[in-house]
C-alpha cells in the first residue's frame, strides 16, 4: 500500500491530516528529534509539537527529552486495533503498516538495517526454516528457547547446526540434542545467525544505546561473519553437547586446525566432503583418504597451526576411488569443490589401526575407525601436514 492510501485511512481511523503525516514520517525515521520529523512531515514545526503530544496520547508515540525533543512511533497495537475494527481499506492499512514496522523489503537490498531484535529473530527464524546446508548461531539462552523448535527441525533435515549460548545456560536440557554441536560461552555477545552461507542476521544483545539489527543477503559478508564467529567465540566457548556420531565441520581451516596433529603422527584420515563446484554450483561430494593439503605460497602448516596460519589459501587433496580430488574452502576458485561440510569417516594408524581425535577438541572420544584400511605411506618425504612424494 502506497504512503497516500495509508495517509487516507489513518484519517478515516480518526487521525487529523497533520497528524497521519507526523506519524508516518516517524515510521520511516524511528527515533528523531522533532524538528527533524516536521521537516520529513511537511508539517509546521510551531505546530509538530502539539501533533506529537496528541499522538502521544493516544499511544501512537513516545517522546524522549535529550538536548532537543526526540520521538519515536510505538509498537503499533493501538494503531493496529483501530484500523483493523473498520473496513477492508483500513485492514490493509493495518497490515502496511506492520509489515513496515517489522519487515522492510530485503530482496531489494544486500544489507537491510532495521529498528527492532525481533524483527532479526523472525527473519532469523524464517531462514533457519528453510536452511539446507549449514547453520551457525550464538544467541542468548532465552534466543535459544525461542528459536530451537526451528534449529532441532533443521538438523532432522540433515543441516549442520553449530550454536553457542551466551550467559547462564543450566536449565537447559541438552542431552538428547539433534544439533550437530553446542557450545557455552560465558561472556555476553551480539546474536548472530549465519544460514547456508549467505544470509546472516546480527543484533547487539547488550551495550546498545538503541536496539537495532542487520539482515545481510550476501556471500562475502556472510563470510566475514563466519570468521568473526569462528575465530573470536567458537574457539573460546567451550563444548556442552554433541548431538552427531562423527567429526563434522563446515569450516576447512577448522578441519585442518583438528587434523594436523594427527597426520603428524602418521594418521590415515578418511574424510566426506560435500559442497559445489566452484563456477558452475553443481553439487557434489568427494570422499577418500586426505593425501595433502595446499597452502598459501607453498607454505604447509604445522603440527598445530593457527587460524592466523590457515586464513589464506588452504586446500585439501583427496584420494577418491584413485583420483585426486583437490578440496577449497569457502570462496574456492579453482579447487575441484568448494567445501560445505566435511565429516570424518575415520582415522587409522600404521600400528594400532585406531586414532583418537580432538573433536570436541580436548575430548576423549574417538569416531569411528578403519583398521582394515592401508593407511598412507609414512616417511621421510611427508612434507608437513601432506603425504609424501610420489
Amino acid at each position: 500500500m502506497d504512503t497516500d492510501r495509508l495517509h487516507d485511512a489513518l484519517t478515516r481511523a480518526g487521525l487529523t491530516s497533520y497528524q497521519a503525516d507526523v506519524y508516518l514520517a516517524l515510521l520511516e525515521l524511528g527515533s528523531a528529534p522533532v524538528v527533524d520529523v516536521a521537516d520529513r512531515a511537511g508539517v509546521p514545526t510551531s505546530q509538530t509539537y502539539d501533533v506529537v503530544r496528541s499522538l502521544e496520547d493516544r499511544g501512537f508515540v513516545e517522546t524522549v527529552e535529550r538536548d532537543r525533543l526526540h520521538a519515536r512511533a510505538t509498537e503499533p497495537d493501538v494503531v493496529l486495533e483501530e484500523l483493523r475494527g473498520t473496513g477492508e481499506l483500513l485492514t490493509d492499512a493495518a497490515d502496511a503498516i506492520e509489515d513496515r514496522w517489522e519487515r522492510p523489503a530485503p530482496e531489494d537490498y544486500r544489507v537491510s538495517v532495521v529498528k527492532h531484535r525481533k524483527t532479526v529473530l523472525d527473519r532469523a527464524r524464517d531462514a533457519i526454516a528453510d536452511a539446507a546446508v549449514s547453520i551457525e548461531i550464538a544467541l542468548t539462552p532465552d534466543q535459544f528457547e525461542a528459536l530451537r523448535a526451528a534449529l532441532e527441525q533443521a538438523a532432522e533435515r540433515g543441516v549442520v547446526v553449530r550454536a553457542i549460548l551466551y550467559g547462564p545456560a543450566g536449565d537447559l536440557d541438552l542431552a538428547d540434542t539433534t544439533l550437530a554441536e553446542v557450545r557455552h560461552g560465558a561472556l555476553p555477545g551480539p546474536f548472530l545467525a549465519i544460514v547456508d552461507r549467505r544470509q546472516s542476521y546480527f543484533a547487539p544483545n547488550v551495550h546498545g544505546d538503541e536496539p537495532y539489527g542487520i539482515l545481510l543477503d550476501d556471500t562475502i559478508l556472510s563470510f566475514v561473519l563466519h570468521w568473526y564467529f569462528l575465530t573470536c567465540v567458537w574457539v573460546h566457548s567451550e563444548t556442552v553437547a554433541v548431538g552427531v556420531d562423527r567429526p563434522t565441520y563446515v569450516s576447512i581451516e577448522e578441519f585442518i586446525r583438528d587434523a594436523a596433529p594427527l597426520w603428524y603422527d602418521g594418521a590415515a584420515i578418511e574424510v566426506t566432503v560435500s559442497g559445489h563446484a566452484p563456477g558452475t554450483g553443481e553439487r557434489t561430494t568427494v570422499s577418500g583418504v586426505v593425501v595433502d593439503v595446499h597452502g598459501e605460497d607453498g607454505l604447509w602448516p604445522g603440527t598445530s597451526p593457527t587460524y592466523d596460519e590457515l586464513a589464506g589459501v588452504s586446500a585439501l587433496v583427496v584420494l577418491d576411488d584413485e583420483e585426486l580430488r583437490t578440496v577449497g574452502g569457502w570462496g574456492a576458485v579453482y579447487e575441484d569443490l568448494e567445501a560445505e561440510i566435511i565429516r570424518v569417516d575415520g582415522i587409522t594408524y600404521p600400528e594400532s589401526g585406531t586414532a583418537g581425535w580432538p573433536w570436541p577438541r580436548g575430548s576423549d572420544e574417538s569416531p569411528s575407525t578403519a583398521a582394515d584400511d592401508e593407511p598412507p605411506a609414512d616417511g621421510g618425504g611427508r612434507r608437513g601436514f601432506g603425504a609424501g612424494d610420489e
